[in-house]
């Protein structure tokens, strides 16, 4: 019998996305650390270039998604689903951090153990973005806020709802759909 090998739910949402977009057929390939403790490096998206191959190393931050109750008047701008997230160090060693958030799209489905019940919605940083975006986050006074956050409806705009002195700020292009373009590059495709 052949022991197991796990990983958490959000970076394996990430590894089918992954997949997904970056094809074994192109010459890429996904590697998951043995250790767990591995710092700063949740995956490993390599690229085979005729002799040589190429590796961007992956941080996956993980957030469940809160949907609010609906307000007294109705009339309040509020978002379907809201993610919060810690703040962090951003680890030196991950090329990119993704911030996942795993909500449930059809909220009166009856089902919910079907895997296909659960939606994600990914976020993608280079990690100088992310070391912009960490410094940044300020309470709406100016201060040092301790988490962050964001909002959507759908899963193709997104906006940041915390950590900024003026909320509602668009990170749609961010999103792992819009950011593969700039992943490729990373490898030296354009």
């Amino acid at each position: 019998m052949e022991s197991a090998f796990t990983i958490p739910y959000s970076e394996y949402c990430v590894a089918i996305h992954l997949q997904d977009l970056f094809k074994p057929k192109d010459g890429y390939s996904l590697f998951i650390p043995m250790s767990r403790q591995e710092k700063g490096v949740d995956l490993l998206l390599a690229k085979r270039q005729d002799e040589h191959t190429a590796s961007i190393t992956i941080q996956v931050k993980a957030s469940r998604t809160y949907s609010p109750k609906p307000t007294k008047s109705g009339n309040s701008l509020r978002f379907r689903y809201y993610t919060w997230f810690n703040n962090f160090d951003v680890p030196k060693e991950a090329d990119y951090i993704f911030l996942t958030g795993l909500y449930p799209p059809e909220e009166g489905r009856t089902k919910k153990s079907a895997s296909s019940w659960w939606s994600v919605v990914i976020l993608v940083f280079t990690q100088a973005e992310m070391i912009t975006f960490i410094s940044n986050i300020k309470t709406r006074k100016g201060t040092r806020d301790k988490m962050f956050g964001f909002g959507f409806d759908e899963p193709t705009k997104i906006y940041q709802t915390r950590g900024d002195m003026n909320p509602r700020k668009d990170y749609s292009s961010y999103l792992l759909r819009n950011r593969v373009e700039a992943i490729n590059t990373k490898f030296g495709i354009k």
